[in-house]
Parts: C-alpha cells; structure tokens; sequence
C-alpha cells in the first residue's frame, strides 16, 4: 500500500532504515515504502528530491548486516509509527487528523478484524510515535487538537520528534550498531502521492492504507479512536456508546450501491432511537464564508426545523472554543453543516448511524474531495451543496477550485438545505443527478 506499509524488523543505524534482506526482488519498490521527506510541491525537479536514497532507506543482506553490527543490535520493542512527512502538512488539524492520523489508524487496525460497535479490540497502543521531520516546538505549537487527539487516542504512546531520531543516528554514527524496531508502521505523504490513484482518484493520501485493507478491515476499525478521544474530553458515556445501537446493521448510505427499502425503514426507526443533533459550524470570522444574509437565513431555517420537530440545534464558532468543548459538540452531532473548511475535521468524531450526515457548502461549480471521502470512508453521508442544490456519491462534482472557492461570497439558501436535512432524517432518498457547472 503506497505510502503506508507494515514491518517486522527494521533496522536504523546513522539515519538510515534498514531491511534485512537476501532477496530485495520480492520486496515493492523503495520509494513505495518511503521518501526523502522533501516537500510536496509538483516541478520534475521536487518530485526528483522526493526520491529516496540510500541513506534514506536500504536494503542489506544477513550476511553483510552481521559483518557490520554483530551483537550491537538495541532492540525497541513494540510498536513504533514512523511518520516520514515534512512539516509542510502536520501543522494544519485536517491534513494531520484527517488523512495522515486516519490513514495509520486504518492500517493498525486492519491488524484486528473483529473491532466491534463498542471500539473493543485486541490491539494494544503503539509504544511510539517517530515525528521524523517535525521539531517539539512545532508540534506544540500547531493545532492544539493535534497533540490532543494523538494522546488522547492512545495514552500509552511516547511522541519522539526530529531531535530524538537524530540523537538515534548520533548513537550509531560509525555503523558499527544498529537499533532494531520490532514493528513499524511508516506513512509517507510523499510515497503515497507517487502512485497514480491518490492524486488522481481523490486527492486522500490516505486512500492506499483504506482501500488496501477493505477485506480485512472491522466495519468499526475507527470506533476504538472515537471512542478514547470522547471520553477524554468528558463526553457523556452515552454519547460515546451511541453507535452500539446499530451494532448489526450493516447497510449504508454513502452510495456505493442504493438503500433497500430495509435500509430506509432503518432510518425511520433510528431518529426514534438516538437524539437529533444538527450542528453548524460558522466560518463567519474566517476568510472562507457565505454572503452574510445567507448566513443568518440558515441559522433561521435550521433554528426553525429543530424547534419544530424536537431537534437540538448547535451553532457553534469552533474557534472560540476549548478542544473538549469542541470535541463534546462534534461527539453529540448527527447532521454537520458548515462551509468547506478546517472544521468539518470534526466529522471524525460523529457517531456512526444510519443517519450520519456532512452537509458541506460550496461556491457553486467549485468541489474537492477533502471530506467527501474522509465521510465515506468512516461510513457517513455526505452532500455537497450549490447554494439550494445537493450532490452525493456516486454523482458527485468533479474536482474544481474557481478564484471563489476561498471567497466571502458563497451562497447558501437556508430553508432548501433545512428542506434536505429534514428528508435525510425522514429517510428520503437525495435525487443524484449528475450536476452540470454553472
């Protein structure tokens, strides 16, 4: 899987990983395990110093690995997670949470093909995290949800950053030791996007780590790392546990095939079982907005529904507000709405149900597949929305930034979206037209 790939015994010495090796023909190309770690950017010149080289990564044979470390072999042991990223992504909460955090998820967790409902597993956390390019001062000072949810996710893990990988290679600057990883898990953003299906196919590095785990992966392979994130931010247990209601269903509503009549039926009986919960995340303060009376005409129409059919309402400016009292909103919310942003990072944590929903609003004409295919990976709907017009899987828009995409002029007509809202908790099918670009 380009980009994420699984280990037993990987050597270090001097910064360089090693396998240990007779026959390097059976393994894939290096430069699908790993990369330079230089930024992404797209010239032949950058895409040429992604490469990497043999002080990068390489393979040695056991013959020549005894002649240069004989017993000077340090073993750490456990699990470590190699993130071999530069700096250039980590610092933003989606590209950390949302595609590199969630892509080590999904392939640790393919290690455990029974997770259930309740984020039971077998799988014990990860001894380690290797943040190879990013120094302490950057990653504490970025998104503080970052640091938040990594530690949260698994409280038993230590965070190594540039200093210690560096002092590792310092230890073993003669070659003539070596550390040995028991396990390691690598993500490389580079590695990853080398390989046409990620940029082509939907723009997630993270799409190798899922779709090549697809026939081992639990249904719930997300669940353990809601669930421990939730609950350290206080979120009521019963919250935290909403999904085990639907412990057995197995349909969906992400559009890879058209609901059954038993799936709607499904729907209807599921507003019945767990609170509604409509949240709108305001992008208002920030660049990225609606038109201001859009804005207040949505706020209206949402406000209006929920009083009318017993629904909670949040309007939330996530910004304004500690990581626990966000996390305590996205963990209660059923339908997410908001602007294309940073935000919708939050639909992670939503329970998964038959109703789970992202509404995201876009400039007319623009789409990208940042949460479209995050949502669905995790198993929940999503909409994208044209001002009063709704597109889901499989018919969604093609990829497109138009200069409004980052505009404050974004368009959204309050009571169509309330309208769609109302029909997805009711059960009614959204028309999946195809759009055409205005």
């Amino acid at each position: 899987m380009p980009g994420y790939t699984l280990l037993q015994d990987v050597y270090m010495s001097n910064g360089t990983l090693y396998i240990v090796t007779d026959n390097p023909k059976k393994w894939p190309p290096l430069n699908a395990i790993t990369s330079s770690g230089y930024d992404l950017e797209w010239s032949e010149e950058e895409q040429r110093l992604r490469q990497p080289a043999k002080w990068h990564i390489d393979f040695v044979s056991e013959a020549e690995a005894a002649r240069r470390w004989g017993d000077s072999v340090w073993p750490v042991k456990d699990w470590t997670f190699f993130v071999n990223e530069p700096d250039q992504f980590i610092y933003h909460y989606y590209h950390w949470i949302g595609e590199t955090f969630l892509g080590l998820v999904r392939l640790y967790s393919s290690l455990d093909p029974n997770i259930n409902a309740r984020g039971e597993t077998k799988l014990p956390d990860p001894a380690r995290m290797i943040l190879r390019h990013v120094t302490y001062e950057e990653w504490i000072e970025w998104s503080q949800l970052n640091w938040y949810v990594t530690y949260s996710a698994w409280p038993s893990m230590s965070v190594e950053t540039m200093a210690q990988w560096e002092q590792r290679g310092f230890m073993t600057r003669d070659n003539r030791a070596v550390w040995r990883f028991d396990n390691m898990l690598i993500a490389d953003r580079g590695a990853s996007f080398r390989y046409e299906k990620v940029p082509g196919r939907n723009h997630r590095t993270a799409w190798s780590a899922w779709e090549g785990t697809q026939k081992v992966s639990s249904r719930w392979w997300w669940e353990p790392v809601r669930r421990a994130v939730l609950r350290a931010a206080h979120v009521d247990e019963k919250i935290v546990d909403r999904p085990s209601i639907w412990a057995n269903w197995n349909g969906s509503f992400i559009g890879d095939y058209l609901p059954t009549q038993s799936d709607l039926a499904i729907v209807k009986e599921a507003r019945k079982l767990a609170p509604i919960v409509i949240t709108y995340i305001s992008r208002q303060n920030g660049g990225r907005r609606l038109l201001k009376d859009n804005d207040l005409l949505l706020v209206k129409s949402l406000k209006e529904l929920t009083a009318k059919r017993g629904w909670k309402f949040n309007h939330a400016f996530m910004e304004k507000l500690s990581p626990e009292e966000q996390l305590r909103i996205a963990g209660e919310t059923t339908i997410l709405v908001s602007v294309h942003g940073n935000g919708l990072t939050h639909l992670v944590w939503l329970p998964l149900t038959p109703i789970t929903t992202v509404v995201e609003i876009y400039f007319p004409g623009a789409f990208s597949k940042d949460y479209e295919w995050t949502a669905r990976a995790l198993g929940i709907t999503h909409y994208a929305v044209w001002n009063d017009t709704a597109f889901a899987h499989p018919t969604e828009p093609r990829v497109h930034y138009p200069p409004e995409f980052h505009g404050n002029t974004i368009p959204a007509h309050g009571p169509s979206i309330a309208r769609m809202i109302e029909n997805r908790v009711d059960g009614k099918l959204l028309d999946t037209t195809a759009p055409t670009a205005p």
